[in-house]
């Protein structure tokens, strides 16, 4: 009677999980109608948020040390990323800069290249422009270099930079190539945007509204920089935190080796090589893939899952940074024919070969279910 499934303790545990859930639902509301208010930038604790955006302040989320999450009027929501304009991070180009020249931009990017080197694992990869005559893309490396400068300058002033707390996400599943149209969602329970190429995916990260901020497909660098700011939040409560982000990541992402539990959303089976069409609520238990709401640990066999189905895979309250999908970025690799970089593996990998910092590069035609994006705004 008290602590079997239908039990006293139990049915209480349920209870209070439910009115827990309700208020931040409520909070939630809250902060988005006070975004439909807020048509200039405003501040909260020391940081500027982009015009129509307010801070959700629910406990866990009301926080640089916990991931201070932002939400616009319809729900969308972003994590600051902390870099902080100090000596450590900036030895060469100083905390002090006043002139953004070249030679400014140069140190700047090195430097922070030395901050995360971690991270890059000698990489030759670069955010330096490629050139590609797919529509959208950066006309010259003129406009790319004034992309790049204006996110280091911003990143630089602000001490970081807003990300999706999200992978993209779409309402309605993608099946495969076709017209794209549909801006690009920051929320829980979407389906991952995939079957874009990266100059696709980049101009629908453009389109998401920001204010006078830019919205835009991380560059390498910044892809680094999230990395090095959970190492730093969660160095203390996780001692091997950077040997998850960067040697084998099973147990901060979704790939076909995670026990990773399901929390919400819908998820749909891969088998032997093959994705299912079947999408199951999270709740529903199906032999040697998920038993109570927990993902089986079966070689080969795994689960993809909507935005932010586990909690699991959230690290300073941004989900699925690891597996689940590739994402895009805009760094470019030294491959004369695929230059186009994507990170993080997806939940057909396995995690030790494809943990959260690993890179891999496609030609720039390439699109597949299980490649999508992130968004940042700046």
């Amino acid at each position: 009677m008290l602590t079997g499934q239908n039990g006293i303790l139990n049915r209480a545990s349920e209870a209070k999980e439910k009115t827990e859930i309700a208020s931040k639902d409520e909070q939630r509301k809250l902060a988005q109608a006070e975004a439909l208010m807020n048509t200039g930038k405003t501040t909260y604790k020391g940081l500027t948020l982009p015009e129509g955006f307010a801070p959700t302040k629910i406990e866990g989320e009301d926080s640089i040390d916990d991931g201070l999450v932002i939400t616009d009027g319809y729900g969308n929501e972003y994590v600051w990323v902390e870099v902080p304009r100090t000596s450590e991070v900036y030895p060469t180009a100083t905390v002090n800069v006043t002139e953004f020249n070249d030679d400014a931009y140069i140190n700047i990017e090195n430097d922070l290249h030395t901050y995360t080197s971690l991270y890059r694992n000698n990489t030759s990869y670069t955010d330096t422009y490629a050139e590609d005559d797919t529509q959208g893309w950066f006309k010259d490396e003129s406009e790319y270099n004034e992309a790049k400068q204006k996110m280091l300058k911003s990143v630089y002033e602000n001490e970081g930079f807003w990300v999706g707390r999200y992978e993209a996400g779409i309402s309605e599943l993608r099946g495969g190539a076709g017209e794209i149209t549909a801006i690009p969602v920051s929320k829980e329970n979407m389906y991952p945007y995939t079957y874009v190429t990266r100059t696709q995916a980049e101009v629908l990260a453009e389109k998401v509204e920001s204010g006078s901020c830019t919205s835009s497909l991380m560059f390498g660098v910044q892809w680094d920089l999230v990395l090095k700011y959970i190492e730093n939040k969660k160095k203390e409560k996780i001692p091997e935190i950077s040997k998850r982000l960067n040697e084998d990541s099973e147990y901060i992402g979704n790939y076909w080796n995670s026990k990773i539990k399901l929390n919400r959303g819908k998820y749909v089976e891969y088998k032997a090589g093959i994705l299912g069409n079947l999408w199951n609520d999270y709740t529903t238990d199906i032999k040697g893939c998920v038993e109570n709401q927990q993902k089986v640990n079966t070689e080969g066999t795994g689960i993809f899952i909507t935005t932010g189905a586990s909690e699991s895979t959230n690290l300073q309250n941004i989900y699925d940074m690891a597996g689940n999908v590739w994402e895009w970025t805009i760094e470019n690799s030294e491959m004369n024919q695929e230059k186009c970089v994507y990170r993080g593996g997806a939940f057909d990998n396995y995690s030790k070969n494809r943990p959260v910092s690993f890179r891999y590069y496609l030609p720039n035609n390439h699109l597949y279910y299980s490649v999508g994006f992130r968004v940042t705004i700046y």
